[in-house]
């Protein structure tokens, strides 16, 4: 990062993530970190990766986790036996591949859990085939570890793309963690969190196909598990994805991650209600989106597309 990085608290009643900003207020503490614990100056990160017919955006995912100015990085890839060209494209990037695997699985989350079976990194990030990361990401997500050894969960902002790779939004989740029974809103692709909190709280629950993630997430902050908020860019994410697929579904299992989590009817109900009014406002800004996208100049579609909430 280009100034180190410093963190506040945010001081409020409500729990809240504890923010990192650019600024270097107390880059001090990780040098006198680094000199006094310099085995603890160089973590290594593991990244995942989950491919399944991924052959159109893979290498670009997998360029991403190699061009990463943060270098202590094992990469693993798990593969659910593509029958297209995914494996050949892999192959070609193998030296920067430490652990490959190409076997059937049980679903998306059944391929994490392998790979997070075989991470031994101290931290974990797990970036889908049709994503990709910033070239600082892990270096970031470092930093703030560095300073927050107590911490468990890493996470960031990110660009929503368009299928095609142009930009679409820039999305920033939220940092009231109080928010989090109204939906995922913390984004996976730009989610580290530490292996000591896998092994405290366990892997994805293989019962919800869509929604693990949030469970996994809702899991860790009923815990107690503290959330740390990186304020900068950390991953590339395409819209399209089976949550942004299936979006009723979605819900759904989402509203049985709340219930099956000791949320009350009440809380259950009015985030289901949220959701469905969310999910028919962004759906018309994104064909409002389309059809502007096709009658004015695509800088001027971005530049109204960054300055207007979509959540």
């Amino acid at each position: 990062m280009h100034n180190g990085v410093g963190f506040r608290k945010e001081k409020n009643k409500e729990r809240k993530a504890w923010r990192v900003t650019v600024g270097g207020r107390r880059i001090f503490d990780v040098i006198v970190s680094i000199m006094r614990f310099p085995h603890m100056s160089n973590p290594l990160v593991s990244i995942i990766t989950v491919t399944y017919n991924a052959e159109k955006y893979v290498e670009q995912t997998i360029k991403s986790v190699a061009a990463q100015s943060y270098k202590n990085i094992e990469y693993i890839i798990i593969d659910g036996l593509s029958t297209d060209g995914t494996a050949d494209i892999i192959q070609r990037y193998r030296q920067h591949i430490t652990h490959f695997v190409s076997e059937s699985d049980n679903g998306i989350y059944d391929a994490m859990n392998k790979g997070l079976q075989k991470a031994t990194g101290e931290l974990t990030g797990i970036i889908n085939a049709s994503d990709f990361y910033e070239p600082n990401a892990v270096e970031a997500v470092v930093s703030a570890y560095l300073q927050n050894r107590d911490a468990g969960i890493f996470y960031g902002n990110i660009n929503m793309l368009n299928e095609n790779g142009s930009f679409f939004k820039l999305k920033k989740p939220i940092t009231n963690l109080e928010n989090l029974s109204k939906g995922m809103s913390l984004y996976h692709p730009a989610l580290f969190a530490a292996k000591s909190v896998y092994e405290k709280y366990g892997l994805y629950d293989l019962q919800y196909k869509i929604a693990s993630d949030f469970d996994f997430t809702i899991r860790c902050y009923l815990a107690g598990v503290k959330f740390i908020y990186i304020d900068s860019v950390i991953s590339n994410f395409r819209k399209g994805g089976i949550s942004s697929k299936r979006e009723k579904a979605a819900h759904l299992e989402c509203k049985n991650v709340l219930t099956r989590n000791g949320y009350p009817e009440t809380t259950v109900n009015k985030a289901a209600k949220e959701w469905e009014r969310l999910r028919k406002k962004n759906n018309a800004y994104y064909e409002s989106y389309k059809i502007l996208k096709c009658i004015l100049p695509a800088s001027f579609i971005d530049r109204i597309a960054a300055r207007v909430s979509v959540k």
